[in-house]
C-alpha cells in the first residue's frame, strides 16, 4: 500500500501528530483493555476491524464508536489469499462486512487491506466502492514482538510526526504494551491527533 502502485491510500498523517490503528478486532479479552487504556489517556485510533468478529462481538463495536474512535473495514473473514481473489469475491468480502455496520446504524468507507497487499483487481473494485485507504508508516511488529515492555519501549521510538502507527486489538502484549507506551508518550510531548484532526485527515484529498 505505501507505494501507492494500484491505487492511492493514506499513509502519513499531518505533523506533528502520531495516529494509532488497530487491525483484526474486536477480540472480548483485549479490545476492552485497549479501549479502558485509550479513554484514559484520551487517544483516539481506528479500528480496522474482521467481520466475522464484530458480529459476535457488536457490543464492542458500538463501544468503540460511543467513545469517539473510528470504525474500518478489514474485510468479512479477512482471507489470507485476499490479494488473490477474485473482483467479484473482493467486493463480497467488503460488501458483507458493509452491510453489518449499517444493520447498527453506522456507516464507513474507510478500508484496509489484508495485510495491507493490493492489486489492480483490489483497486477497481476499492474505486467503485468508492473507499477511503488508510494504510501505515510505521509497523509495530507487535506480531512477534510478545515482551510487553519491548514493544512498548519500540512504540515509543516509533511516534515520531506524522506516524501512523499499525496494531492489532486482538492480541494480548499490545493491550499491556499500550499503557506504558502512552505514559511514556505523555512524558516526551509526544502528540496524538483527536476526533476532530482526524476527520480532518480523513477528508483530505488524497496525495
Amino acid at each position: 500500500m505505501s507505494f501507492n502502485y494500484f491505487v492511492k491510500s493514506k499513509n502519513s498523517i499531518e505533523k506533528p501528530f502520531v495516529l494509532l490503528t488497530f487491525d483484526d478486532g474486536p477480540d472480548r479479552n483485549t479490545t476492552p483493555i485497549i479501549l479502558d487504556v485509550l479513554k484514559d489517556f484520551n487517544v483516539t485510533a481506528i479500528f480496522f476491524v474482521i467481520g466475522i468478529k464484530a458480529k459476535k462481538e457488536q457490543h464492542l463495536i458500538k463501544r468503540i464508536i460511543e467513545e469517539g474512535h473510528f470504525i474500518g473495514n478489514h474485510t468479512a473473514s479477512h482471507p489470507p489469499l485476499f490479494a488473490l481473489l477474485s473482483a467479484a469475491k473482493v467486493e463480497k468480502e467488503i460488501n458483507e462486512l458493509t452491510a453489518f455496520f449499517t444493520t447498527l446504524e453506522m456507516e464507513s468507507n474507510l478500508f484496509r487491506p489484508p495485510i495491507g497487499y493490493t492489486n489492480p483487481i483490489i483497486s477497481r473494485v476499492v474505486n467503485k466502492l468508492n473507499l477511503n485507504l488508510i494504510g501505515w508508516n510505521k509497523r509495530s511488529y507487535d506480531t512477534v514482538i510478545r515482551n510487553p515492555k519491548v514493544l512498548s519501549n519500540r512504540l515509543v521510538s516509533l511516534s515520531k510526526p506524522g506516524s501512523i502507527i499499525l496494531l492489532h486489538d486482538n492480541l494480548k502484549q499490545t493491550a499491556l504494551a499500550l499503557k506504558p507506551f502512552l505514559e511514556l508518550s505523555s512524558q516526551k510531548g509526544i502528540t496524538f491527533a483527536n476526533k476532530e484532526q482526524i476527520n480532518l485527515y480523513l477528508n483530505e484529498k488524497n496525495m
